[in-house]
């Protein structure tokens, strides 16, 4: 009788866990490896070579160089040609200019890296070929300049998305597109229309980044889609557009 119970209660338990289903990058917008985006053809040290590995192009487990550069795990990606970005607080926003916040790029250097179009998505850290103008080998560089990245002389308007061979040398313009780089935690003291810091081990807790919990573009898009929640829209987002659900995740309006 003991065990029936033990059994029933143990059913009970897995009934009411949320089910989870297995997330991953693979086949994801992200997954460069060969037959889903172009990109299999990876570059390093100046030879090239095939992978059907979607990880590589970003992440290499030796010889990674240091973290702090980009501020993300065994980062194997170029970095950006930028050396620095002109962010939202340096934009003229009296609002958030009156906040006195400090604005620390994190973890976005390693999405802008791809995302400014100044390197080739298929180009390493280490890699001397192909040069920003050419292929090697048969190996031909990708550029992907974004929307929200502008030239430091543009101003609101019409967004650009430039078209060629590329790199796009000088989009490091982000005025226009909500603030990253910021601690969240200082934000809150700063600006009480925040929602409250978040408890550890919620989902909130885990869209802010690093020990200052500060917001970067892994705030709101997870393209390893592990903590992703959203069904209904695309860009890999956490939580779900509709009703400003993701917009209230911060913002008490």
């Amino acid at each position: 009788m003991k065990k029936t119970t033990l059994l029933l209660a143990l059913g009970a338990t897995v009934a009411l866990m949320p089910s989870v289903s297995k997330a991953t990058l693979i086949g994801s917008t992200h997954d460069f490896s060969s037959g889903t985006n172009g990109y299999a053809t990876y570059i390093y040290g100046g030879s090239s070579q095939t992978y059907n590995n979607p990880c590589q192009i970003c992440h290499i487990p030796h010889k990674a160089p240091d973290a702090g550069l980009t501020h993300a795990p065994l980062w194997n990606h170029a970095a950006s040609q930028n050396s620095s970005y002109v962010t939202y607080d340096q934009g003229n926003s009296a609002t958030f200019n009156a906040l006195n916040l400090t604005v620390t790029l994190g973890s976005s250097a390693a999405c802008l890296s791809c995302h400014d179009g100044s390197v080739a998505v298929n180009q390493s850290y280490g890699a001397t070929a192909p040069s920003q103008y050419g292929s090697t080998n048969g190996a031909t560089a990708f550029y992907v300049p974004t929307w929200a990245v502008e030239t430091a002389a543009q101003t609101a308007g019409n967004y650009v998305r430039p078209s060629g061979a590329g790199p796009y040398l000088g989009y490091n313009n982000l005025t226009h597109m909500h603030p990253i780089g910021v601690s969240y935690p200082q934000a809150k003291t700063a600006d009480p229309t925040l929602q409250a810091v978040p408890a550890p081990g919620t989902t909130f807790a885990q869209m802010l980044k690093g020990p200052s919990q500060t917001v970067e573009c892994a705030s709101c898009h997870d393209i390893h889609q592990v903590i992703g929640q959203s069904s209904t829209i695309s860009h890999d987002l956490i939580v779900d557009l509709n009703n400003a659900q993701l917009c209230e995740t911060c913002h008490q309006q």
